[in-house]
């Protein structure tokens, strides 16, 4: 069931951009996830329990991570920044808690000296984003 269906490719949103005016953006409200996007304005899809989301700036992620509501219990939203060397990157956000995940296909991630260029680009973004990592998470490859 589709409710908006993205008939453009998603942006880039890893790549460099220039500054975008912002538009005005209702508060976090008790909308549903699909309500509000729709309220907002950004494109979105509905795909069995994910709903994808397809903002147009790193703004946009930035003030969707802030007002949007959480999603169900049963559902995730899964927002694609962009795809770099063969790896897509996107943030998954669930009830509990948000992530950003870096995907090769639907097996593990193969070891590349890509990996690097592209952890220094999500590095970058989720800090521009606000999303930070656990505090005192252990690190486990004892690096």
């Amino acid at each position: 069931m589709m409710d908006m269906k993205s008939n453009s490719k998603p942006k880039n949103l890893l790549q460099d951009e220039e500054e975008t005016p912002q538009k005005e953006t209702p508060q976090k409200v008790s909308l549903t996830v699909g309500g509000y996007l729709t309220q907002v304005g950004i494109e979105w899809e509905e795909r069995g329990k994910a709903i994808y989301v397809y903002p147009s700036s790193i703004q946009a992620v930035k003030e969707i991570l802030e007002k949007m509501p959480n999603p169900a219990e049963n559902q995730y939203v899964i927002i694609p920044l962009g795809q770099t060397s063969g790896y897509s990157v996107f943030i998954m956000i669930t009830k509990s808690s948000v992530t950003v995940r870096i995907g090769y296909g639907r097996n593990s991630i193969p070891f590349s000296s890509s990996l690097t260029l592209i952890m220094e680009k999500v590095e970058k973004v989720t800090k521009e984003i606000g999303i930070e990592s656990r505090k005192n998470g252990r690190n486990l490859l004892g690096v």
